[in-house]
């Protein structure tokens, strides 16, 4: 059975004196203590519902980490499918008008070990069960985005790596501006054609994130050790990061990033304007996500 209603939300966390505390809201509606969620709008983007409604539902403005287990339940006969990631607050600041009391009409942090015990729902246990397998663990992003549709090259005259995004590759682009910033900022990085750039600029202008252009990300040039070994600069880093390549040097890419964090992960070729996350820490790779 294929579910119809799909829903978003998030596990939002902050260190306690004695370990994470997570954010339950009370619903008056239904009188149940649960985590913050709600319905995709029309068209709406898994990644963008969850930031969208972690903030309607706290005034808080969540960083999402890695994902979890998603939640499926019957609503009034329908399967009902919640995608959940690990978040925490962008900063201390809570908004609290952005809450409509008739939907939320309180929010408590609760430590971790009582938290069990205060769920409504047996539905949320094992969110909160993939949430404790890696408690208060911060992970950190590597995403990796193939560019958005350019020009057709039939349409094109001048060097290909001139070559930019046509109009659907620049929505692409806006879109792509909403939904990388929904983990932390880090560093960009970008093959040097116009269309990789056009891809990241979005983003990286909307979160003050400059952006690097490297031959070595770029198609035709054949340098793969020195990609290579940018990518090994990067994953030592330990800093959240953004790249941006061609269809066949993001694939050999998400390749030799998943060979150095000592896995391998069966990501198929993306499509014109997806990313791939990768959530590491310690090193090591703790979960992956796709998105179209």
């Amino acid at each position: 059975m294929q579910p119809e209603i799909f829903a978003a939300g998030a596990v939002l966390w902050r260190p306690g004196t004695e370990g994470p505390e997570l954010a339950l809201i009370h619903r008056p509606k239904y009188g149940d203590w649960t985590f913050p969620k709600g319905k995709l709008k029309r068209g709406e983007h898994l990644l963008a519902a969850a930031q969208r409604e972690v903030f309607e539902e706290t005034g808080i403005r969540p960083v999402l980490g890695r994902p979890l287990a998603p939640s499926f339940y019957d609503k009034e006969g329908r399967l009902k499918r919640v995608d959940y990631w690990c978040a925490t607050p962008a900063s201390d600041d809570t908004v609290d008008e952005a809450v409509d009391p008739r939907e939320v009409d309180d929010l408590e942090w609760v430590p971790l070990d009582l938290v069990s015990d205060r769920l409504t729902y047996e539905r949320d246990q094992p969110v909160l069960e993939d949430f404790s397998r890696l408690a208060a663990r911060e992970t950190v992003p590597l995403i990796f985005v193939r560019h958005a549709v350019a020009m057709s090259k039939a349409d094109w005259f001048d060097q290909d790596e001139l070559r930019p995004l046509n109009q659907r590759g620049r929505e692409r682009a806006q879109q792509l501006e909403v939904l990388l910033a929904a983990y932390p900022a880090g560093s960009a990085y970008s093959a040097s054609s116009a269309r990789c750039m056009e891809t990241l600029l979005p983003y990286c202008a909307a979160e003050g994130v400059p952006v690097s252009g490297l031959p070595e990300f770029t198609l035709g040039t054949d340098k793969p050790a020195r990609a290579e070994a940018r990518l090994d600069e990067i994953l030592a880093s330990g800093a959240p990061a953004v790249i941006c390549g061609h269809g066949e040097t993001i694939d050999d890419a998400i390749a030799y990033a998943s060979d150095r964090l000592g896995t391998s992960v069966p990501v198929s070729a993306l499509d014109k304007g997806s990313f791939v996350v990768f959530h590491t820490a310690d090193g090591a790779l703790v979960a992956t996500e796709h998105h179209d």
